[in-house]
């Protein structure tokens, strides 16, 4: 895995990393024996029986499953985090590219067909962000340009190539002082929840780092070394990429490799020192003006799992059936085969795990994956899955399901007693999750790793808590800025 770094500027380091990867890249054309084989055929064999799905039990909803906390639930929670001594971090996964989020852009530069979605972003842009970084001369002669002249501009590569950036590097919201981008208002929320003791760690695309540290220096921050740190997903978990028939697809005489999804930022996340620790997605960011309930949920998911946590320590100390059932009726958390099983000594078992709370949001229809009771070899547990793990016959529990996961995470890396864990101890290994992708007029299949808080958070104790929909605004398209949550 790459280390992780300090808050750094480009440095003759960087250059030297970069030629010695140019070198092994070569020198790994040249001798297939480099080759591991038998991560290959692992890998190979994992996809050939196609989807690798979960069997679901059924979905969690209020009360079975997922809590609904009341006003004075929610303030003493608060409180508890408020009055906590420990020292938390943020955790943000940053690597992801706005190609996606400009999509729509480039299919109407390909085929020139506007819809009415496009008209009215084009009808909105002088009041985004985005305009506000176009040089004056394109801004002043905006109302004579033509649409598609405009998309064009706003991805290629002789324009803003806005497509090309990484997503929280694009300016989101316009404010008093002038544009921000994701980098920079995740950080100034983290520092005004976490204080001066907090710490925020981005996972970024390595190339961009020089422009991610100028971006974040912008904010005039005093000891922004001291606050922020940066790593990289690991390239050496990077899967291998098959065609329909499970042929290995090479390019150059190499195999060809894709990121194996967010589950290999486990490492990364394993080597953040806070016990404490929020994670969310870079795109999920309101506007600083409706930022303010997004502290308050924060506060009280952290004050529930330091609660549970809590709780979960003192029965382990005065065990008995009664106290279990007590403590099960207030977090759900166990389903009822692991209750009927569960003895002083498995509830040991649970205080030496990591635990998480995690905010679910009413579904509406948004993408994402959501939580559900999954058969386990026969007993139920309580997981996050991913639509592409669950099987067309389990399709009617996913309809029926009230809620899905905005990745609104507060989880505790150490035991109750404040040791810290290694966190790969507790991946299911065998939620790998297997992706299509369309590729040269044909098909990539290949496997990613068990998901960040799929797989990898398998075996966790994890408390599912319900939060308003206020604090899930994610920007996965560029229309996504004219929405509501995005304007001061």
């Amino acid at each position: 895995m790459n280390a992780m770094t300090p808050f750094s500027v480009p440095s003759i380091f960087h250059i030297f990393e970069a030629q010695k990867h140019e070198l092994r890249v070569r020198s790994f054309h040249e001798d297939m024996s480099t080759y591991d084989k038998s991560s290959i055929e692992q890998q190979k064999s994992d996809i050939s029986g196609g989807a690798n799905t979960v069997k679901l039990v059924g979905s969690c909803v209020i009360g079975k499953g997922i809590l609904r906390l009341n006003d004075l639930e929610k303030e003493y929670f608060s409180e508890r985090y408020d009055s906590w001594e420990g020292k938390a971090s943020f955790f943000i996964p940053a690597s992801g590219s706005g190609s996606r989020m400009f999509a729509e852009l480039a299919q109407f530069v390909t085929t020139g067909e506007e819809s009415d979605a496009l008209t009215s972003f084009f009808d909105e842009l002088p009041a985004l962000a985005l305009f506000q970084e176009l040089p004056l001369v394109v801004r002043e002669k905006f109302e004579a340009l033509q649409s598609i002249y405009l998309a064009e501009y706003l991805i290629s590569e002789d324009g803003m190539k806005f497509s090309d950036r990484p997503k929280g590097l694009i300016p989101f919201h316009r404010t008093e002082e002038g544009t921000v981008n994701p980098f920079q208002e995740q950080l100034k929320q983290a520092i005004r929840l976490l204080g001066s003791e907090g710490k925020v760690h981005f996972t970024i695309q390595k190339d961009f780092e020089g422009q991610v540290l100028e971006s974040l220096q912008e904010l005039g921050l005093m000891d922004l070394e001291s606050i922020v740190s940066f790593s990289h997903q690991d390239s050496a978990a990077d899967a291998y990429c098959f065609d329909e028939e499970g042929d290995l697809v090479e390019v150059e005489n190499a195999p060809l490799r894709r990121p194996a999804g967010h589950g290999a930022l486990l490492k990364n996340l394993n080597a953040i020192k806070s016990d404490l620790v929020f994670i969310k997605n870079i795109d999920n960011v309101q506007h600083p003006n409706k930022a303010t309930l997004n502290q308050r949920v924060w506060k009280y998911c952290a004050g529930l799992l330091l609660e549970f946590k809590s709780d979960i320590e003192k029965l382990t100390k005065n065990f008995s059936e009664e106290g279990l059932a007590v403590l099960n009726e207030k977090y759900q958390f166990l389903s009822e085969q692991e209750m009927a099983s569960c003895d002083v000594n498995r509830l040991k078992q649970h205080a030496n795990r990591p635990s998480r709370v995690c905010g679910m949001v009413v579904n509406e229809g948004a993408p994402g994956g959501g939580p559900f009771w999954i058969d386990d070899n026969g007993v139920v547990t309580k997981q996050i899955v991913e639509k592409v793990q669950i099987s067309e016959k389990d399709k009617p529990l996913v309809e029926e399901s009230s809620h899905f996961n905005p990745v609104f995470i507060a989880l505790s890396k150490t035991d109750i007693n404040g040791n810290q864990l290694d966190l790969e101890r507790f991946v299911d290994v065998s939620k790998y999750l297997v992706v299509n992708k369309p590729h040269g007029g044909g098909v990539l299949r290949y496997r990613e790793l068990p998901g960040l808080w799929n797989g990898s958070m398998h075996n966790w104790n994890t408390v599912f808590v319900e939060i308003p929909k206020e604090v899930f605004s994610p920007v996965k398209s560029v229309f996504d800025l004219t929405k509501e949550a995005h304007k001061a």
